[in-house]
């Protein structure tokens, strides 16, 4: 507890260093999306013995949902593990000032092997929290010889503002991997490339992309089929408004990145350069 967030900080430190000039502009392009979550509360809400990589944190962070057409009265939870044991995280809700109940079912992420690098996430279903609702983040610390295991709840909640835009759709993800070692980042605006079902490419591999910042920029998710030699766009294009201090995240959809296949997340913010991960 009190232990500050630090997913983006690890996203900016690393990206910073594994960012490169995008070769050639795609070969396709495509239409911005609006779908976007913003950042509303950050909670760290455990932090064991044994370190990895610098941390040993379990977290959930509620971020609002903000699409083009208004900012509906919905969150989910973003759970994010940097720690050898396994993270389990949920939302509870508090309906008219009831009893704290169960809003998402819990899940479990695996032990982050790699620590700060390339560690497990995953994003939750949108549920509502407008007037009348509150709803707070949890995770279970892991059992010791001589604590057990128990619910931690964050000490504060959200409440949202009544809107009349409709709910987002059901974006949730499975278990990704964050391959912060293969992130970019420029001008406040960081992408990050990641995988699904694990950190060793196969046939049936797939990648996405996490964008955030707190400046305007916009990002994209870019393929190859020819080792890198030529890329083509293979998400729409995302772009997040200007929110300082306030983060904005997006989450592109799955794209194939099997055996023979590359993937490569892009950003660029105002006039500067674009830049892309390395490719994976």
């Amino acid at each position: 507890m009190g232990i500050v967030h630090k997913s983006v900080l690890a996203m900016v430190a690393i990206g910073a260093a594994g960012a490169i000039v995008a070769a050639a502009v795609p070969a396709t392009a495509a239409t911005t999306s609006g779908v976007r979550y913003r950042q509303t509360g950050v909670f760290v809400n455990w932090g064991g013995p044994g370190v990895v990589g610098g941390e040993d944190i379990c977290d959930m962070t509620l971020l609002s949902a903000a699409d083009s057409d208004g900012s509906p009265a919905y969150v989910s939870g973003l759970l994010e593990s940097y720690t050898s044991d396994q993270c389990t995280g949920w939302l509870e809700d508090s309906v008219n000032g009831g009893a704290w109940t169960n809003l998402s079912p819990q899940q479990t992420l695996p032990g982050a092997t790699q620590g700060l690098v390339n560690y497990p996430w995953l994003k939750t279903s949108d549920y509502y929290a407008g007037p009348g609702t509150k709803v707070r983040a949890c995770v279970l610390t892991p059992a010791t010889p001589n604590f057990p295991s128990v619910a931690d709840c964050s000490s504060s909640s959200v409440t949202l503002p009544a809107s009349s835009a409709p709910a987002p759709a059901d974006d949730s993800t499975p278990v990704l991997y964050a391959h912060n070692n293969q992130s970019a980042n420029v001008s406040g605006c960081h992408v990050v490339l990641n995988s699904a079902g694990g950190l060793t490419k196969t046939a049936t591999s797939s990648a996405s992309m996490t964008v955030m910042g707190t400046t305007t920029c916009t990002a994209w998710l870019e393929t190859s089929a020819d080792n890198g030699t030529t890329w083509t766009q293979a998400t729409a294009t995302y772009s997040l408004p200007f929110t300082n201090p306030s983060y904005d995240w997006a989450f592109s959809p799955a794209v194939a990145d099997g055996t023979g296949e590359l993937a490569r997340a892009c950003g660029q913010s105002g006039t500067a350069a674009e830049v892309c991960t390395a490719a994976w």
